[in-house]
């Protein structure tokens, strides 16, 4: 994977979450499959975005986030 395509800097404080791919096709990530991805940001907008290409895995990190915030998503 290309560090390009996992570290960015730009939207400020973004909560650490799991999100499906957009449905416009933006998020299709050059034909890989995938089911979503982990994001987050710091207070300076230094973040990064993890692709997930198994639906297990994404199910685990959205109960794993879910639980650790103390509500559901």
């Amino acid at each position: 994977m290309k560090e390009k395509e996992i570290i960015w800097k730009g939207e400020k404080n973004r909560l650490l979450q799991v999100c499906r791919p957009c449905s416009c096709g933006c998020d299709d990530r050059g034909g890989r499959p995938g089911v979503g991805y982990l994001t987050g940001s710091d207070e300076e907008g230094n973040g990064f975005t993890v692709w997930i290409e198994s639906e297990e895995v994404y199910q685990r990190l959205e109960r794993l986030l879910a639980k650790n915030s103390g509500g559901k998503r």
